[in-house]
């Protein structure tokens, strides 16, 4: 594989511009970079745009309303200057007020949710070919908010139809990707005028085809929080969002050099780590930088403007969140978010399947004993990844390597050595993509089989239909060691079609039951899948107090393959939803499912209670009415209430979320959910108690804890992270875990804890 990443690094043309062009129509908004000559003063980042630099320049300030009113003039005037030099490109918004002491500011914290606060956010098409781009956003106290669009915010046939929200570390694979973390700098200020922000990015940030006069798609979406509008530079249709690449405008008159870039980031840890689960009272200590794990790199590589090479040697993620808590009362395995930064950057690039159903490719694979929450680290000694795009193709090559792991308790084997390898290729027509993807694990090292091996495969399409409609298609398949299934096969089609008013889609997959994608996510197999969705989307003009009416159903059915019977089923029906014009919802739902367990499972097991249901055909309803108030408001705050039925028992459950701000610094929230189930197998309770305070001291520095009490995992869990940032999310991570065992609770049954220290540095070449 390694070998491979230098060949097509070698192979790739300088300066090959594989954009398309817009189809024929109503011609894109233009407007024009202004070059700043060699040797001019370039803006002073200060957030005010008074510099005679900006001020030569003729803004660009007709925006376009998408809500509330689609296709009226923006309430409030908005100014965007865009200027250039050899190394940077400066892009100056004027958000003018008529009223500043008016403005909403709800996060101080880089990669903050930007949906409920005063924004703006920008759209990149470094390549202008109508699918792809890079994201810029922030807020009138200037946070960083950055990621990458992929598929025009469609892919896998999952839409990213909500821009802005919380980037760092929610990780979950679409066709937004809010965890790339781009070097760039932004500074705004509350003036007068409104609020004002200045936007200075490194060329060597972004990825383009190099050449004189160059154009890239530009796009800019303001967010008036008090009156929940948002506007666009270049109109985007109600239904989608800043996303929509193709809406963009285009930016002329580019002089693009060619990108040397080159970025090390070396780390040093030092931590204190107790297990209490261990027999022999075990503390294990990793002070000394210079000892195993203790130290490691990163490095990224621009190979070409429009290639990028990442390596990591002894690979770690200290600094990363922990998993939020879920309670399962299904037979199957749930599914929790990649958060490790080295695997969340270009993610989109590997996706290929049906998100959360059939993932061929789920990073979460590598480097963790399994995918949920239990999942203890196992370490990666390296690895090394290349992305970008040539020509029409986009490209993904990832290798990785980790070590064996051993059970601490048992000394019993808990994984061999594993070599992980992904080749990921898409080729663009016009706004469809056609790919394939070859996913490898080998066991390596001592530990290792003779025949230890897994392989996925498949070839995917994602075509445009119509304007507002796409088709997404694949056939894979996999092959492992006959005793682990040998071969087998899965196929989807999927249809997704989006207007101002509408939002179906609707499709058929398969999986057999041999198919084994050992390197990705498939929590069923053996079945057949049929699946629709339908939302309608009015906007009543005669009730002023609402934004929309958001009706919707869906159906999921799943049939076994081997003899047509209904497995499971799942059916929403929310005839009743309304969106406020402030923001929030509320609404009456019913649900409907049926389910054929073959196999006693069980359902709960905590406290010394255990309950499990036998096999047999099951039916149940559950009547459900839910409540959430203004999100941008001080205080806001979800009800939810669902009773009913439960296979064959009764069912009751009450969830609340009560979310506050302090300003823009403190935020917290406080949620419990309820669940009361009353069977002829026995009755329980689940409780899940999630607490978050987070404190912004600037938008570079932050300290965020999380508390968690799950009673069907007897666990109250504590994380603890302190984070001053440098660059490009480095710096000083101070974290703390603690975890104990609630079901006879007192502090000397502390199952586990750790402290953490952890210093990186961005060094630029």
């Amino acid at each position: 594989m390694c070998g491979v990443l230098v060949l097509v690094s070698l192979l790739a043309p300088p300066g090959v511009d594989g954009g398309q062009r817009p189809a024929a129509g109503v011609a894109p908004i233009q407007l024009s970079a202004a070059r700043l000559p060699d040797g001019a003063p370039v803006p002073i980042l200060d957030g005010k745009i008074t510099e005679d630099a900006w001020l030569i320049v003729a803004p660009y300030s007709t925006f376009t309303q998408t809500d509330p009113i689609e296709g009226a003039p923006a309430s409030e005037r908005t100014e965007v200057r865009v200027l250039f030099d050899k190394t940077h490109l400066y892009i100056g918004v004027i958000c003018f007020d008529s009223d500043p002491s008016k403005i909403v500011v709800s996060q101080n914290r880089r990669d903050a949710d930007l949906s409920e606060t005063d924004a703006i956010l920008i759209v990149l098409d470094t390549f202008n070919d109508n699918q792809n781009a890079f994201v810029f956003g922030t807020n009138p106290i200037g946070i960083e908010y950055d990621g990458q669009v992929s598929g025009e915010g469609q892919t896998g046939g999952i839409s990213a139809n909500v821009s802005g929200l919380g980037g760092s570390q929610r990780g979950t694979i679409s066709s937004f990707n809010p965890n790339w973390d781009g070097d760039w700098k932004v500074k705004t200020a509350i003036t007068e005028r409104g609020w004002e922000a200045e936007m200075a990015i490194p060329l060597k940030t972004l990825r383009y085809p190099v050449g004189t006069d160059r154009t890239w798609g530009f796009n800019v979406k303001r967010n008036i929080r008090r009156k929940n509008e948002q506007v666009f530079l270049s109109p985007v249709a109600r239904g989608f969002d800043i996303y929509r690449v193709s809406s963009a405008a285009k930016l002329t008159g580019l002089d693009l050099p060619a990108r040397h870039d080159l970025k090390i980031t070396p780390y040093v840890l030092g931590s204190v780590n107790k297990d209490y689960t261990v027999a022999k009272d075990q503390v294990v200590s990793r002070v000394n930088p210079f000892s195993d794990r203790n130290v490691g790199i990163d490095a990224k590589w621009g190979v070409r403007p429009n290639l990028t090479a990442d390596f990591t040697l002894n690979t770690d993620f200290a600094q990363v969140e922990a998993d939020e808590e879920q309670v399962n009362l299904t037979r199957f395995d749930l599914f929790f978010p990649e958060k490790r930064p080295f695997f969340l950057e270009n993610a989109s690039v590997f996706q290929f399947g049906a998100p959360q159903q059939v993932d061929l490719f789920f990073s979460r694979r590598i480097g963790l004993s399994a995918t949920g929450s239990s999942g203890l680290p196992i370490d990666i000694n390296g690895g090394a990844r290349l992305s970008g795009k040539i020509g029409s193709y986009n490209i993904g090559l990832l290798e990785m390597q980790t070590d064996s792991e051993l059970d601490q308790q048992t000394g019993t084997l808990v994984t061999s050595a594993n070599n992980f390898g992904v080749f990921r290729v898409q080729r663009e027509v016009g706004r469809s993509s056609f790919g394939a993807i070859l996913v490898n694990r080998k066991g390596t090292g001592e530990y290792a089989g003779a025949n230890d091996f897994n392989r996925a495969y498949g070839i995917d399409a994602n075509l445009q239909v119509t304007k507002n409609s796409k088709l997404f298609a694949y056939v894979a398949g996999t092959t492992s060691p006959q005793a682990k299934g040998g071969t087998d096969h899965s196929e989807r089609v999927f249809y997704n079609f989006t207007n101002n008013l509408w939002q179906a889609s609707g499709g058929y997959s398969q999986v057999g039951a041999n198919f084994n994608p050992e390197v990705g996510y498939l929590p069923r197999k053996g079945y057949r899948h049929p699946e629709f969705r339908v939302f309608f989307q009015p906007q009543p003009k005669q009730w002023p107090w609402i934004r929309r009416i958001s009706p919707h159903v869906s159906y999921d059915a799943y049939y076994g393959l081997a003899d047509g019977q209904l497995q499971s089923s799942a059916e929403h029906f929310h005839f009743f939803e309304i969106d406020p014009r402030q923001g929030g919802r509320f609404g009456t739902f019913v649900n409907r499912n049926e389910d054929r367990p073959i196999a006693n499972f069980t359902v709960f097991n905590a406290g010394g209670k255990k309950v499990v249901i036998p096999p047999g055909f099951y039916t149940w309803y559950q009547l459900g009415n839910e409540y959430l108030s203004n999100p941008s408001a001080v205080i806001s705050t979800t009800l939810r209430w669902k009773h009913g039925g439960f296979y064959d028992g009764d069912y009751d459950s009450y969830e609340t979320a009560l979310n506050w701000r302090a300003g823009a610094r403190l935020v917290g929230s406080f949620g419990w959910t309820r669940q009361n189930v009353d069977m002829p197998y026995g009755n329980f309770h689940t409780d899940l108690v999630p607490v978050k305070v987070g404190y912004a001291f600037s938008p570079l520095a932050s300290i965020q804890a999380l508390v968690q009490y799950n009673n069907q995992s007897s666990l109250l869990t504590s994380n603890v992270r302190l984070a001053l940032l440098n660059r490009s999310g480095t710096g000083l991570f101070v974290v703390y875990n603690d975890r104990r065992d609630t079901t006879d609770f007192n502090p000397q049954e502390t199952l586990g804890r750790s402290f953490i220290v952890k210093f990186t540095r961005l060094f630029d070449f």
